[in-house]
């Protein structure tokens, strides 16, 4: 086992011998990418719209402000590899292919290896050395899920699907102003009925997950050299004080912290 944290990597490979049983882990948006690799454990992953049971080899994907939680329904080690790195090491051809993709993909042949590979690399080499080594290596496991297979969707319930829906369609229109109202009518729900559904579903409010998305993506594009008041405006947001409060809520530093 071990944890790397150096510059924009943070790399670990961790055990928890008894997760307690249906706890959540890390319930949370952020503006990098998180690839895991599943060694052992009963648990079962939600990336937004997305839920699956995870088995050995069982690899995730988790983008840039997807919303993300795992929830274990069993006393059993957990045990994974986690690599989390900011979006300036991964190629734009691979940041294109991910999107609007499955984050979960089926054991790949010998992929293990190159994960192996971290816990020999971290005891053998200094920092500066590292990065590079596990830099390439994310690299390297990126353009082999380009053309491994996603795993295939569990069905969702009737009433889970149609908070699906609601997820992909908050998502696809993220930059406009989205009000509960518009989602009552749109998908047949009661306000008080969107709210726990939602909640039940995500584990997270409904207007909460709104407002976090919306931080996320403008983080991302002001981080691209885009003007912070340019980008409340096309979020939908009236009053650059409200995105402002909101950015400091969701990301904790002001919009002219960003690191471009």
């Amino acid at each position: 086992m071990f944890s790397f944290v150096y510059n924009d990597l943070d790399i670990a490979h961790k055990i928890d011998p008894a997760p307690k049983a249906s706890q959540d882990y890390a319930k949370h948006y952020h503006d990098f990418y998180e690839l895991y690799f599943f060694i052992s454990g009963k648990a079962v992953y939600t990336v937004e719209d997305e839920k699956q049971a995870m088995k050995f080899g069982d690899i995730l994907l988790i983008q840039p402000g997807q919303h993300h939680f795992v929830t274990f329904f069993e006393d059993a080690p957990y045990e994974r590899y986690v690599l989390k790195f900011h979006d300036n090491l991964v190629p734009d051809f691979l940041k294109d292919f991910f999107i609007g993709r499955s984050a979960f993909f089926s054991s790949t042949p010998n992929i293990h290896k190159l994960f192996e590979k971290l816990d020999f690399y971290y005891h053998t080499f200094n920092n500066m050395e590292l990065e590079i080594l596990f830099s390439n290596i994310i690299k390297e496991i990126l353009i082999i899920l380009s053309h491994a297979v996603f795993k295939q969707k569990a069905v969702p319930s009737e009433e889970d699907a149609v908070i699906t829906q609601i997820i992909q369609y908050i998502n696809k229109n993220i930059r406009k102003n989205i009000t509960i109202d518009e989602l009552c009518q749109k998908f047949h729900f009661s306000q008080s009925h969107l709210y726990k559904e939602f909640q039940t579903y995500m584990r997270t409010p409904i207007m909460k997950y709104i407002r976090s998305k919306k931080i996320i993506a403008a983080n991302q594009l002001i981080r691209r050299g885009e003007r912070p008041t340019k980008v409340a405006e096309e979020f939908g947001f009236l009053e650059y004080s409200t995105f402002y409060r909101a950015f400091v809520d969701v990301m904790g530093y002001p919009p002219s912290k960003v690191k471009k």
